[in-house]
């Protein structure tokens, strides 16, 4: 089994996030999309939009993120203890 190739994932799904965010402003005419980029220290980051106040939406968000740790956390290996201490 190969490796999924997450530098086109992650370009996929930012292209989809661009193509919502598009139509969801072309469906209301006038709000547009503020965009916060972000970092999280343990790694990763991602992008939020928002569109807030439009004349067909009050408010909109499309988010995506992209991120990874050292260890899963223990609500996560709660139940499958093999997964304990696994990078994610």
């Amino acid at each position: 089994m190969s490796s999924p190739d997450v530098a086109a994932i992650k370009a996929y799904l930012l292209s989809l996030q661009d193509g919502i965010c598009g139509a969801l402003e072309a469906e209301d005419g006038s709000g547009r999309f503020h965009e916060d980029v972000w970092t999280r220290a343990e790694g990763g980051g991602g992008r939020t939009r928002l569109l807030t106040e439009g004349c067909v939406f009050e408010k909109a968000g499309v988010a995506f993120s992209h991120v990874q740790g050292a260890t899963l956390p223990a609500s996560a290996t709660a139940h499958r203890q093999e997964l304990a201490g696994t990078a994610w």
